[in-house]
């Protein structure tokens, strides 16, 4: 029996997971303490646990993988993508120990899955490469190499990928500390701080080539997908296939990607990518292993990529040729990512109070989180794929923008508001796009707006269904009729007063100058609001509405946070920090940018904290004197501790 031993988590556990039975193996996954219930523990056959929460004690320590591989018997190792996915010599450790490795081989991903090595091989097929330069033969002059490539200029990791060691450098003056952020990142993770420079095109398209080889020299590629739609390097949206590119164009990266992958004898998945300006394009990296977007390339050919990586592992040769894999429709995909919105798209962490997807033909949702699912800040912020498939793009536009819709998942701050804004803009409905289109001229505002009086008059509506008599006529009898009550809600940073009072249908509600007529049949969590002349289908947490506790709704295309603040509230007493530097998310600490007696200014930076694999620098919010220095670089902080002190003038 074919035992498979699955070496990640999350959704892609899970999906790997689905893969291996519908292909008769049995599975073992293997999980941290922080991921102890996780759905992919509880759905695999056997299960082994690697250690504590940190992913370098746990998912990143190849011995104890190797280790569980060994006492759960398992006969293979399917790495999924990140954590050990492109690392060579834990494919050969696994190997040296008799068991398969679900992947290329570890040859193969010396040669490309490495940047550094993959641009030469590239060029020396004849595959163009963007002007750059790299530490292969030993250091270099990064100044002097920046300005004959010229500026602005990438800095890249040589290891590993996800946007992790990146950085868009546009002055010399700006080279060196993107240099020593960006070989920090790169040794936390990937253990490699090799650097590697690049030119850098703001307006390019970022397309990738899916191929699939086997032991047997055959090679075929799944045409490519478009991955422009990014924020600091991360992928948002990724389609198949990549919207208005030429025959011409198609045909020759489709011959560069499989023509790479034969060279090296590659076999298993892999993607090639390549930035692509009108006609002229240029290989950047390979990416040795399946990828977060995969299933796009899956729906518009047909062919199960996991399914076939199982097969090839044993050694089955590709039953397709080239002319087999046809394309079919079109697929698009978004991430929904544990990101703030109004806090600089912050990683967040948290307990996810539910966690609703639709069910409608043509969408697919790959997740792994459920109700009460605690989003912890040991891996990435990824939560849920959302796969729409349409016979072309406008249709699977349409079917993704319903299932975001629809799409709940309150407790844990998330992008689901802004997925929802990005399938609406025109320029994204237009394939308008290029990698810097998100940051540099979308015109998206971030955080997406709210609708804070809306929010308010449906909680309003909400709480009289909890106590139908707010607004009612009370014992005896009144001479002006039912009286006016007063609510105060806080809708984020938003406070708004909303006056009700009992008629014969309903409720009729003031905010400001404004009147509305408002209606509600409750269901439980679920209830119908009306207001005016439109009807709301809301969700919302908890039982009912209590003076002071947050609560969440969804209704429609939108969603909120409610807090109906108390009429008669206590004084509060909040300290002020000055300046002071607390932890915005938990994490860990990467550098200490001060020590005890420097005098900052606004703005000056004190802290680099990595949480959810995204490093955020902390900077002063005033100005003042450094009175303490608490952390350490490798301390693990919580969120609010106080990490440096700053004593402001008085």
């Amino acid at each position: 029996m074919n035992r498979l031993l699955i070496a990640n988590r999350g959704e892609i556990a899970l999906r790997i997971l689905r893969a291996a039975r519908a292909e008769g193996w049995t599975t073992v996954a293997v999980f941290s303490d922080a991921d102890a219930f996780a759905p992919h523990v509880e759905q695999a056959d056997s299960a082994v646990r690697l250690g504590p929460g940190p992913a370098a004690q746990s998912y990143l320590d190849p011995e104890r993988v190797l280790a569980a591989a060994r006492q759960s018997g398992a006969t293979a190792v399917h790495p999924g993508y990140g954590f050990l996915a492109e690392n060579a010599d834990f494919a050969q450790q696994v190997q040296d120990a008799g068991l398969t490795w679900v992947g290329p081989s570890p040859s193969a991903m010396r040669a490309l899955g490495d940047k550094v090595q993959a641009r030469h091989v590239a060029a020396r097929v004849g595959i163009p490469v963007l002007a750059g330069a790299d530490e292969r033969d030993g250091p270099i002059d990064w100044q002097q190499t920046a300005t004959t490539i010229g500026f602005p200029v990438l800095v890249k990791a040589a290891a590993g990928g996800g946007g992790r060691g990146m950085r868009v450098v546009h002055t010399a003056d700006a080279l060196d500390e993107a240099l020593t952020a960006a070989r920090r990142e790169a040794e936390s993770s990937f253990a490699d701080g090799r650097l590697l420079l690049e030119r850098f095109l703001p307006t390019a398209r970022h397309i990738e080539v899916q191929v699939l080889g086997d032991t047997h020299g055959h090679v075929v590629h799944l045409y490519e997908r478009e991955c422009s739609i990014q924020r600091r390097r991360q992928k948002v949206w990724e389609e198949a296939p990549a919207p208005g590119l030429s025959a011409g164009l198609r045909d020759k990266l489709g011959q560069w990607a499989t023509q790479l992958a034969r060279h090296v004898g590659y076999h298993s998945a892999g993607t090639v990518e390549f930035l692509v300006h009108g006609e002229d394009a240029w290989f950047i990296e390979m990416n040795t292993r399946i990828q977060v977007e995969h299933p796009v390339s899956e729906a518009v050919t047909g062919v199960d990529l996991v399914r076939w990586q199982l097969r090839v592992a044993l050694g089955e040769a590709l039953s397709l040729s080239q002319n087999d894999v046809v394309l079919n429709g079109h697929a698009i995909e978004v991430r929904v990512v544990a990101e703030d919105p109004n806090a600089d798209w912050r990683p967040a962490t948290g307990i996810l109070l539910a966690a609703d997807f639709p069910t409608m033909d043509g969408v697919r949702v790959d997740t792994w989180v459920r109700a009460e699912t605690e989003v912890s800040p040991h891996y990435d912020s990824l939560l849920a794929k959302v796969i729409a498939v349409g016979r072309d793009r406008d249709h699977a536009i349409r079917r993704l923008s319903t299932a975001v819709q629809e799409a709940w998942l309150p407790g844990v701050a998330n992008n689901l508001a802004f997925l929802r804004d990005l399938c609406r803009h025109p320029d994204v409905q237009e394939a308008k796009v290029h990698t810097r289109w998100l940051e540099a001229d979308s015109g998206l505002p971030s955080p997406p707006p709210q609708d804070p009086e809306l929010a308010a008059l449906i909680g309003t509506a909400l709480s009289l269904t909890d106590a139908p008599d707010r607004g009612a006529v009370p014992a005896g009898w009144r001479l002006m009729g039912p009286t006016w009550q007063a609510d105060q809600w806080q809708v984020g940073a938003t406070a708004v007063d909303v006056r009700m009072q009992c008629i014969e249908r309903g409720y009729r509600c003031r905010v400001g100058d404004a009147e509305h007529l408002v209606g509600v049949v409750a269901d439980g969590p679920e209830a119908r609001v009306t207001i005016n002349d439109r009807v709301f289908r809301v969700r919302r947490t908890g039982e009912r509405v209590q003076d002071d506790q947050p609560f969440y709704l969804h209704w429609g295309d939108g969603e909120a946070v409610l807090t109906r603040l108390p009429r008669l509230p206590e004084a509060l007493g909040v300290a002020d920090a000055g300046g002071s530097c607390v932890a915005v998310t938990p994490g860990t600490v990467r550098a200490v940018h001060v020590a005890v007696g420097d005098v900052v200014e606004v703005g000056a930076p004190l802290v680099t904290l990595e949480s959810m694999k995204v490093e955020q620098t902390l900077t002063a919010s005033a100005g003042g004197t450094v009175s303490a220095v608490r952390v350490a670089v490798d301390d693990a902080v919580a969120q609010g501790e106080l990490l440096v002190g700053l004593k402001t003038p008085e």
